[in-house]
């Protein structure tokens, strides 16, 4: 008997075409597929794993484990078969027994195939360009389980396979951009100068989500490690208070990654009404110190009653921005004088006529010629050496100052000094009363460490691949009284799971990698029921949780033991 090749689907032409606009053939590999052909050898114990992609005349792998080879003819392809039926998953349980494929080279050679598995690889347009698929060289078969997660890898393959298309397209249409303002930014011409503002400032927006979460994952770090020194320092008064504050530092720090989003995004932070000059006399230990003993910190403050409605931590990072530029261009010794006023405006070409509060903070510096200063709020453009200055410090001062229907503004003079004025529109006196007095926040009532204990047999799964957020995160919740065991993957997640089912699983949003959106969607098939919370250091909630589904338990890192243990017990008494 000779061996047949698969019959054609019906219109392979333009199932070919479709996988030939993807130019995802012959490309290097990537670690996305990796771990999917990982975790299909794993959840199957079986020897061989690929991602295969059946072309005109070969089917090609875009990964691979258990084969020294990426392609082999189309006529010997079982996943040519496997096409066939794009809704179902093709098992072949003996191949020496199947007539469509004991006659085959990969049967009857190398490498001696004798048991296959395969779901195809389905586009949102129904084409089947391939398959995620098994192989062992024993007859044998696979469980119900076992078929479903064979399917939910095959439908994430597709989608990584569309997400290469869209960042293949974004990219392109980023190079026709940037050659677009390229070209506006070398014009002259005043036409162009609101649209090269309005790309920079957008570009904020695609650049802080990816520091907001970086940042925010330091920020975790910190609050657990903070949180435990409070929770066993009980004969450590000190320490136990020293530790309050780093956990309240935490949260500003926290507040502090919304801010970088204001610029572009029509976002309302919190705003609320303040009293500026009780304010600013709260912050000058705080600035004093973070200016150094070197630079001479002067405040003539006036105006104690005038009260304007604004983000508080965004007055704040707004202040700190301009005195530690000021500080950088005195090279650390000078003087900063910091000053507030009421002044009454009317006829101002950008503000709207009424009572604001000059805020200004002036240096003794070496100042700035014309064409520098008028420069200085832009996003992106920074006065100071490479690597030290990202050029977004004065532009997040003015995104603070225009949401508080103000303004801030420069004057500078070579070998005088600079002064930045933020104009902030006042409130009716009627407000006062709800105005924020705080010089800082206050403890809470309740201390952490006096919460009641977790019960023990609660077992936590903890996925996160940060090393000291999970071994933080791992030692502070066993300290809450759970069992804990962490792991710094999705497939390392998978493994643990299948050797000791937990009650819970904590999975952060974005491993590299595998995903928590796609350990999320492989525990819904292989686990239901399984409940599972997310964390997250995005700034952006609103796009995640459209990530994970509106069902979807969710946390924001930096996270205290309290926010978890109550989560925790509401989705295990579902």
């Amino acid at each position: 008997m000779v061996h047949q090749p698969a019959a054609l689907p019906p219109d392979d032409d333009r199932r070919v075409a479709a996988l030939t606009e993807l130019a995802i053939l012959d490309t290097p590999d990537e670690r996305a597929f990796d771990d999917v052909v990982s975790l299909a050898a794993a959840l199957c114990s079986a020897p061989i794993a690929l991602v295969s992609l059946v072309d005109r005349e070969r089917q090609w792998f875009k990964a691979c484990i258990g084969l020294d080879v990426r392609e082999t003819h189309r006529d010997f392809a079982f996943c040519a078969h496997a096409i066939l039926t794009p809704a179902d998953v093709l098992v072949v349980e003996d191949t020496s027994v199947d007539t469509r494929f004991s006659q085959s080279p990969l049967v009857l050679g190398p490498p001696h195939i004798r048991f296959y598995a395969g779901a195809p690889i389905v586009t949102l347009q129904g084409e089947a360009l391939g398959t995620v698929c098994v192989i062992d060289t024993v007859a044998r078969t696979i469980d119900d389980r076992q078929v479903a997660a064979l399917q939910a890898l095959a439908r994430q393959t597709a989608s990584l396979i569309e997400l290469r298309e869209f960042v293949r397209e974004r990219d392109d249409e980023n190079r026709q951009l940037k050659a677009r303002v390229v070209s506006a930014l070398g014009d002259d011409d005043q036409t162009y100068r609101g649209f090269r503002h309005g790309q920079r400032v957008a570009a904020v927006g695609h650049v802080t989500s990816g520091i907001a979460h970086d940042f925010n994952n330091l920020l975790q770090a910190l609050h657990a490690g903070f949180e435990l020194i409070r929770r066993k320092a009980d004969n450590a008064e000190q320490v136990r208070r020293l530790a309050q504050g780093g956990l309240k530092t935490v949260t500003r720090g926290s507040d502090l990654i919304a801010q970088l989003l204001t610029l572009s995004r029509d976002e309302a932070p919190a705003m609320a009404p303040i009293r500026v000059t009780p304010h600013l006399d709260s912050m000058r230990e705080f600035l004093a110190s973070a200016i150094g003993p070197a630079v001479d910190l002067h405040f003539d403050l006036a105006a104690p009653a005038a009260t304007v409605v604004c983000d508080r931590t965004q007055f704040e990072a707004a202040v700190l921005n301009i005195i530690v530029n000021a500080r950088d261009a005195m090279n650390n010794q000078g003087r900063i004088a910091i000053a507030t006023r009421v002044v009454e405006l009317d006829g101002d070409d950008e503000l709207a006529p009424g009572t604001y509060v000059e805020l200004s903070i002036a240096d003794n510096g070496p100042g700035m010629a014309p064409q520098v200063a008028s420069r200085v709020f832009e996003p992106f453009y920074t006065t100071k050496d490479n690597g030290k200055g990202t050029g977004l410090g004065l532009a997040q001062v003015q995104g603070f100052a225009r949401k508080a229907d103000g303004a801030a503004r420069i004057d500078s003079t070579l070998g005088v000094g600079t002064t930045v004025r933020l104009f902030l529109k006042t409130v009716p006196e009627a407000l006062d009363g709800a105005a924020d007095h705080r010089a800082a926040p206050q403890p809470n009532a309740q201390d952490a460490d006096t919460a009641p204990s977790a019960p023990v047999a609660i077992k936590i799964l903890l996925v996160d691949d940060d090393e000291h957020v999970r071994n933080n995160l791992c030692e502070l919740l066993v300290d809450g009284g759970y069992a804990v065991h962490g792991v710094e993957s999705g497939f390392e997640a998978l493994r643990a799971i299948e050797h000791n089912i937990p009650d819970v699983v904590i999975s952060d949003v974005a491993l590299k990698g595998f995903s928590g959106v796609t350990l999320g969607r492989v525990i819904d098939e292989i686990r239901p029921g399984l409940p599972l919370i997310f964390m997250t250091g995005i700034a952006d909630l609103d796009a995640t949780r459209a990530s994970l589904g509106e069902h979807a338990v969710m946390l924001k890192k930096p996270l205290s033991l309290e926010d978890v243990r109550a989560t925790i017990e509401r989705v295990v008494a579902r």
